[in-house]
């Protein structure tokens, strides 16, 4: 019985040793010529683009070596080089920019065995309908000529004529004059009163107007010319004796209801500040370059003045109540905050909010990022140029002591485009609630989108929060600020005053690729330079209600310049320097990335996927590359009562090409 079982034992080790020998010689390739599979090109065709800068095709290269194919692109029957292949065979081909009407375009691919494919498609391609802008034009008294302007927006300007005329008035159209860059202004005569200028921009094939009020007023309007009366009559030029004080309480001068700060004489300012001795009054505008007392104004909730706010999701009032503290030194400002908002919110599935421990510090003086040369791959269309915000965790705050999170959540979708409909999230639940915030892991709420939430009173408007929509204004006002980024430059609203300076509802400048819904986050998304207002951050610099000299700001933006979805909503880079700070890049596993939340930030371990060994028998067996073919069946039978090897060869995939994927050996769980 013996001598029989070291028999089967010999014949046993034989067998093993000669497949050996067989897996080994296959490894080696002298068995097997590689197979040379024809490449392919495929694309959509019939799509329609629009006019101008950063028209782009897109199609797919397939290959099992694309780094030895050979392409070429046609584009109505002239050879282009203005295109780009990546390593997964995407090709992005760009369209010159005068390109009209249908254009053919042809691609051939041909690889190293001489084996080939070839693609044609037509595009029609539509000029943009022109877009007029007329800026405010103030009253002036009669006799003055009343000066407008704005900005006509269209592909060829130079078919363009403008004019204006008096919708209700028989004196028919004069013309206006019209720069090349499409800029306009205009002065006309008037008689005392009010009335509608209507301005045509004709462009040929198509006309567009719009129209504003133009008063003049009485000259030498008689009235009271004091601010410190209570009948004051900004309008009044000759003061008519008419001027009321009463009531007076101080006894200083100034009715009560004007009065800056009541119990100071008013008269009395001996550094000619505007501001009485002795007030404490905020001013009416700020130092750009010394911002401390703009964020000690402006950051609320400070001094327990937070009011008790409900969160939705739980049952009963919860009684939150936000909280921020600033400090300063001699070159930073340094806010504390617990995170609570100022206004009724939703947490949505990660309820429930809590407080919070936050600080951030910012320079009392921003500076422009000069340096460059940052890690580009977060935000590839800053170039490098700037640096990019965190994929994770917050990339700015708002003034009532929220964290603002950039568009990425949990599985890495943009979890505002999921929200408004443009792709359905299937790998992790995303809800947004009031102002476009939800709470995260460990009871962090934060904003994704809006966040004007904290300067909207439903009380004010009779209305509950549910009522609250974007954008909450839209008076004719510029928005105030709402948040601080990272590089301590502000966040405002969603109105300012574009480059014409002309107040509107700013629009960002990036836009889905073609073909793309916001299912990949940042990476479906593309930046094209004049689409919109801002720049590639997301800001510009230009007046503010409290820098009326100018600043560079930030917007959050719910549209961008075509009228689609406004990504990245607050920012995706900072054009100002941001310091390094001291923390581990790669803390927040479980909070902020993690089993089921999302990938690690870049350059931090993952670790094993749950319920996986990390042994060294695992990993050497794992970096093994085995043959494809009917012998992996028969090695995973051997290997069944070896668990160690079994888990090492479940690990492994196969190689893969543009036929299939074939696998290595996947037995049932044990």
């Amino acid at each position: 019985m013996g001598q029989r079982a070291r028999s089967l034992g010999l014949a046993g080790i034989m067998f093993l040793s000669v497949l050996a020998g067989m897996l080994m010689f296959d490894l080696d390739g002298s068995t097997e010529e590689a197979i040379n599979l024809g490449p392919s090109i495929d694309g959509d065709s019939g799509i329609s683009l629009q006019a101008g800068q950063g028209m782009t095709v897109t199609l797919i290269v397939s290959d099992e070596d694309l780094g030895t194919i050979e392409l070429e692109v046609l584009i109505d029957g002239s050879k282009t080089d203005a295109y780009t292949i990546s390593q997964a065979g995407e090709v992005r081909i760009d369209v010159p920019p005068d390109k009209r009407g249908v254009i053919l375009i042809e691609a051939s691919v041909v690889d190293e065995g001489g084996l080939s494919d070839n693609w044609s498609g037509t595009f029609t391609v539509s000029s943009p309908s022109p877009v007029l802008h007329i800026g405010e034009a103030l009253p002036v008294s009669e006799g003055e000529k009343l000066f407008f302007g704005g900005t006509l927006s269209y592909d060829e300007i130079s078919e363009c004529a403008l004019s204006w005329e008096e919708p209700e008035g028989n004196g028919g159209s004069l013309p206006i004059d019209l720069g090349e860059d499409g800029r306009f202004g205009h002065q006309i005569d008037g008689s005392v009163g009010t009335v509608t200028i209507r301005v045509v921009a004709d462009c040929g094939s198509e006309a567009v107007h719009s129209e504003f009020q133009a008063t003049w007023l009485e000259s030498e309007q008689a009235g009271c010319t004091d601010p410190g009366a209570s009948n004051y009559d900004p309008s009044a030029e000759n003061d008519d004796g008419s001027c009321d004080y009463s009531p007076d309480s101080d006894g200083d001068g100034t009715s009560d209801e004007n009065d800056l700060c009541e119990g100071h004489d008013d008269s009395v300012d001996s550094d000619g500040d505007g501001i009485p001795d002795g007030c404490d009054v905020p001013p009416t505008s700020y130092n750009a370059s010394d911002m401390l007392d703009f964020w000690v104004d402006k950051f609320l909730c400070q001094d327990g003045s937070g009011t008790e706010v409900d969160d939705y999701n739980t049952t009963g009032h919860d009684a939150h109540v936000c909280s921020v503290t600033v400090s300063w030194d001699e070159g930073n400002v340094t806010i504390s905050m617990n995170g609570l908002p100022n206004h009724d919110f939703e947490s949505g599935p990660g309820c429930c909010a809590s407080t919070q421990a936050y600080s951030l510090s910012i320079p009392r003086s921003p500076s422009n990022d000069t340096v460059g040369g940052h890690d580009p791959t977060n935000c590839p269309e800053a170039g490098g140029s700037y640096q990019c915000a965190p994929d994770r965790g917050s990339i700015a705050y708002a003034i009532n002591g929220v964290p603002i999170y950039g568009p990425e959540d949990g599985p890495g979708g943009d979890a505002v485009a999921s929200q408004h409909g443009a792709y359905d999230e299937d790998r992790q639940e995303i809800w947004l609630g009031l102002c476009h915030g939800h709470t995260g892991p460990g009871g962090a709420y934060h904003y994704h989108a809006d966040a004007n939430c904290l300067h909207w009173h439903s009380e004010a408007q009779d209305e509950g929060w549910r009522n609250y929509s974007f954008p909450p204004e839209g008076d004719g006002e510029a928005s105030p600020v709402i948040g601080v980024a990272l590089d301590g430059y502000p966040i405002y609203g969603a109105y300012g005053v574009d480059s014409s300076g002309v107040l509107t509802e700013m629009k960002s400048s990036y836009r889905l690729k073609e073909g793309q819904t916001g299912y990949n986050g940042i990476d479906d998304y593309e930046y094209v330079a004049g689409l919109g207002d801002l720049d590639v951050c997301n800001g510009h610099f230009g007046p503010t209600p409290d820098f009326p000299e100018g600043i560079y700001h930030y917007h959050s933006t719910m549209q961008n310049g075509e009228g689609d979805i406004g990504f990245p909503y607050f920012l995706i880079c900072y054009h100002g320097s941001v310091e390094e700070g001291d923390g581990d890049p790669c803390e927040g596993h479980g909070e902020t990335w993690g089993p089921g939340i999302g990938p690690p930030p870049d350059g931090c371990d993952p670790g094993p996927p749950p319920g996986q060994d990390s042994g060294a028998s695992i990993g050497l067996l794992a970096s093994f590359e085995p043959p494809v073919g009917g012998l992996i069946a028969l090695i995973c039978l051997l290997a069944l009562p070896y668990e160690g090897i079994l888990r090492g060869l479940a690990s492994w995939r196969g190689p893969s090409d543009r036929v299939g994927t074939t696998h290595g050996c996947h037995p049932a769980q044990v």
